[in-house]
């Protein structure tokens, strides 16, 4: 079994609403021809209305090199991880000597060692602490993070493991991409990081984590993903990325939740990776969901901007936080990300 104790976010140094964004943005396609209104017209429909990031505005515009974005990454990684790995620590009533391993989860830079080998050295962990980094497995891989823990503790039911993720998505802006899926990110995309302690046995009202799933979407791995260049990552988001999510998101979820013994209906809390509005749409119209059922989705989306695989963890501590979750109520997380991959959670809160 695995047991959620603790969950927790941290965001960036530089919080900006989205207007003082906006600037920046028509600014840089008006210099290279491009039209200001649809790039004012995609930032005040994205639903983002705050994000942050760990440079000031006018250094994310500034052109840099790989080298310098990569330096940057390293850097503020681990502050970010360190800094939100112990509240997160602190939370669950633990030290960092209590912590058995740590699995990391970031897409959006390169660093060997990971971060998890810098947080065993500056919050003073156990050195025979396990180590565990997954990479590239963009928005999805806090979810993902999560199946992989749950399958560590079935094994290790005596362990507790601290769970990573720390997104620097405002370091993959490239000033000379033109294309509608970088502007698309510019719009949309935060930094920040989410990490969660799981442990292999009851822990007060901790909620369990009791089945989880993966769905590749056969043929779909043009979808979605960075192409590395001399200049650093470049994203591909497809256009057609709602559509293939509308073709297999309900039988998907009907599948998993009937091996479960259940059906959405009887799911009382919605903990969805919010990707974007569109996103959300497919998942109010395909689904059949309320708006307020995704209210905390929504939530994260409007404060922090899509956190790539931090969010889901984003909206998972906010609804440990503020959700009024009471005993025998059960939950659903689902994150989606390069594959392109469906990840599914059942969250159950017994006592």
């Amino acid at each position: 079994m695995a047991f959620v104790m603790s969950a927790a976010k941290s965001l960036a140094e530089f919080y900006y609403e989205q207007e003082e964004v906006e600037p920046w943005l028509t600014d840089w396609l008006s210099e290279h021809g491009k039209s200001r209104e649809t790039a004012l017209r995609m930032c005040r429909n994205a639903q983002v209305a705050a994000r942050s990031s760990v440079l000031p505005v006018e250094d994310i515009f500034r052109p840099k090199s790989l080298t310098e974005s990569n330096q940057i990454y390293k850097e503020r990684s681990i502050e970010l991880g360190v800094r939100v790995s112990r509240s997160v620590i602190d939370r669950a009533g633990l030290s960092p000597q209590d912590i058995d391993m740590i699995v990391t989860v970031s897409c959006t830079g390169f660093m060997i060692p990971s971060v998890d080998a810098y947080l065993i050295n500056e919050l003073g962990m156990r050195p025979d602490t396990k180590r565990l980094p997954i990479t590239e497995m963009g928005c999805a891989a806090g979810a993902v993070g999560l199946s992989r823990v749950r399958e560590y503790l079935q094994g290790f039911p005596d362990h507790r493991v601290l769970l990573l993720s720390v997104e620097l998505p405002t370091l993959t802006f490239q000033r000379g991409d033109l294309s509608m899926d970088n502007i698309v990110s510019t719009a949309i995309f935060g930094d920040g990081a989410a990490a969660v302690v799981l442990s292999g046995s009851p822990q007060g009202n901790a909620p369990r984590l009791s089945d989880s799933r993966t769905f590749s979407i056969p043929q779909s791995t043009h979808l979605m993903g960075f192409d590395l260049a001399d200049k650093g990552f470049h994203i591909r988001l497809s256009k057609e990325i709602p559509e293939a999510v509308r073709s297999k998101i309900r039988p998907v979820l009907d599948d998993f939740l009937g091996q479960n013994g259940m059906t959405l209906d009887e799911i009382s809390h919605l903990i969805f990776h919010p990707g974007g509005k569109r996103i959300l749409e497919v998942y109010k119209d395909e689904l059949g969901v309320s708006e307020d059922s995704l209210h905390f989705s929504h939530k994260v989306l409007r404060e922090c901007g899509n956190v790539s695989s931090s969010t889901v963890l984003m909206v998972l501590e906010e609804i440990m936080r503020n959700g009024e979750t009471q005993k025998g109520d059960t939950g659903l997380i689902l994150a989606m990300g390069p594959g392109f991959s469906i990840e599914q959670l059942l969250i159950r809160w017994e006592s």
